[in-house]
């Protein structure tokens, strides 16, 4: 079930914990609680990694298994006997893969979706997170996946997938931190990360830092030596307890495990912006905040992820947990705005609208591009009835649309 006021978003578990989940969410967003699991299972057992299909279905790593959640169930993809402890689960260029990350046996898997099960692919020691180069960066890195893991001098290294199990992996950059961090690119191919475990030596506090590496240098480091983490561009501090990273619609998002705030997050990272950062939605677990975002992954749509996009504007998708009673998994979508009886979307009413709807039901006319706008009577059925409610509004007296009606706006709840 899901109550909404105002800001303040409340996710109420019908599973098995029956425990309260509670976002203060940013302005024109919802939430969708999917999935939620024994918060009190055995780390093994616990979620281990998020991804999504190219068709947007959620990929997710839980209870020994890594399910695909298809619009007519859930598959299991793979399963793991004994069940072992996950890092990362990311989708590989071209959708046809999955890669899985697991830390009991520093094992790194490939895992079709077609159902084949899971196939040893690699061996990084103590991975944490893994991420694929886009398309459009330099010939040398393009495709390619990059993990941090344990590096080969002191500190955690990022190292490029190699597809042999037994072969050591090309280093690409070294001495980042005491443990592994989180790590993504953005579409022209730079690679963020971001440290883990530093603390300042005068302030005693944490210091982890945002650091940026240029396609040029990645490629030049291919087979050449490791970059070392200076040789980086700083692009912010005080990045504490920040545990998976996402690129969205031109800006990072970074789910955080509460340790400053004590309250766990989602962020916002916005380069445009000198690379501040405000928080997306914070977390409550029960009557006291806590518990913390763990993992995180995103779906780009076919418009900007903002306000009024609804699912055209893409979706993140996180999990949460504070391995006592809440774990679960919850999507995060942009609101949608529309004007109802603007079948055709030329922003008026009118009897096109009507002629539109009738169109695309009898006539194989165009599809409407916002089906909540056609639905004219909000019945929730796009049908024969539609066009004769506008109908009878327009020409005979008959009630008008309801909201958002007259102006364009969210559908009431």
């Amino acid at each position: 079930m899901v109550v909404l006021t105002g800001m303040v978003l409340t996710l109420i578990h019908t599973g098995l914990l029956n425990a309260q989940v509670t976002y203060e969410l940013a302005d024109g967003f919802e939430a969708e609680q999917l999935f939620s699991y024994d918060a009190g299972a055995p780390f093994t057992l616990q979620l281990g990694g998020l991804a999504f299909s190219p068709e947007g279905e959620p990929v997710v790593s839980e209870g020994g298994e890594i399910r695909i959640h298809c619009k007519d169930g859930g598959r299991v993809l793979a399963s793991f006997q004994p069940a072992v402890f996950g890092s990362f689960l990311v989708m590989g260029p071209g959708g046809l893969n999955a890669w899985f990350g697991e830390s009991s046996e520093q094992n790194i898997y490939r895992v079709p979706l077609d159902g084949s099960g899971a196939q040893l692919v690699d061996r990084v020691g103590f991975n944490f997170d893994m991420v694929f180069a886009p398309r459009a960066a330099r010939r040398e890195i393009a495709g390619r996946g990059f993990i941090s893991g344990l590096g080969a001098s002191p500190g955690h290294s990022v190292w490029l997938l190699d597809d042999d199990p037994e072969a050591p992996n090309d280093e690409i950059v070294a001495n980042i931190s005491p443990f592994s961090g989180p790590i993504t690119f953005d579409p022209a191919g730079n690679l963020y990360l971001v440290t883990s475990g530093l603390t300042d030596s005068e302030t005693g506090m944490a210091s982890e830092k945002l650091v940026r590496f240029s396609p040029a240098q990645l490629a030049a480091a291919v087979g050449e030596g490791a970059l070392q983490l200076t040789d980086g561009e700083l692009l912010c501090t005080g990045m504490g307890g920040y545990y998976d990273l996402a690129w969205l619609d031109d800006k990072l998002y970074a789910t955080s495990l509460g340790f400053q705030s004590g309250v766990g997050s989602i962020d916002t990272i916005d380069p445009g912006m000198a690379f501040s950062r405000n928080a997306f939605a914070r977390l409550s677990i029960g009557t006291e905040p806590g518990g913390g975002m763990i993992y995180l992954a995103a779906n780009a749509g076919s418009e900007s992820f903002e306000p009024g996009a609804g699912q055209r504007g893409g979706s993140l998708l996180a999990s949460y947990g504070n391995y006592v009673d809440a774990s679960g998994v919850t999507r995060f979508t942009p609101e949608l705005h529309f004007l109802r009886s603007d079948a055709n979307g030329d922003e008026t009413v009118n009897l096109s609208d009507a002629v539109f709807v009738i169109a695309y039901l009898f006539l194989d006319g165009e599809r409407p591009r916002i089906n909540e706008a056609s639905d004219i009577n909000a019945d929730g059925a796009l049908d024969l009835a539609d066009p004769v409610y506008l109908l009878n509004f327009l020409y005979r007296g008959g009630p008008q649309p309801p909201a958002p009606f007259p102006g364009v706006g969210a559908e009431p709840r």
